[in-house]
């Protein structure tokens, strides 16, 4: 008891310097692997089965908007806790993200503790 579990998470960019920086303040607290692009990440999700994804949306197709339609379409993956992460106005995609599935939207760049709090809460989840 009291003892605090990590989640595993996916970190998704196709720029594989953000996934990276991304993925590196995530593993402090928990399992973390990255994935380049969309259809990597679709792999990663079916074969780790992640409890959070951190999704960039302007990625090359699929884009992080398709991705987060497929994962909430196959019914193994619907508890993973979804996070946008893109370079958008909140003003201009917030409402589409949460549309595709999405539980959290932010923009870049990251604040890495409201990420790691968001995570939290999805640890909590499980």
């Amino acid at each position: 008891m009291g003892q605090i579990t990590s989640c595993r998470v996916l970190v998704v960019d196709n720029y594989v310097s953000a996934a990276e920086a991304l993925a590196e303040a995530c593993g402090r607290f928990h399992e973390v692997r990255y994935a380049d692009g969309g259809s990597a990440a679709m792999e990663v999700a079916l074969d780790w089965r992640p409890d959070v994804m951190v999704l960039d949306i302007d990625m090359p197709p699929p884009n992080g908007l398709e991705v987060a339609t497929m994962i909430r379409d196959i019914s193994h993956l619907k508890p993973v806790r979804l996070i946008a992460v893109t370079g958008r106005s909140a003003a201009f995609g917030q409402e589409e993200a949460i549309a595709h599935g999405f539980d959290d939207y932010m923009t870049k760049p990251v604040d890495i503790d409201r990420l790691l709090s968001l995570i939290a809460a999805a640890r909590r989840l499980h």
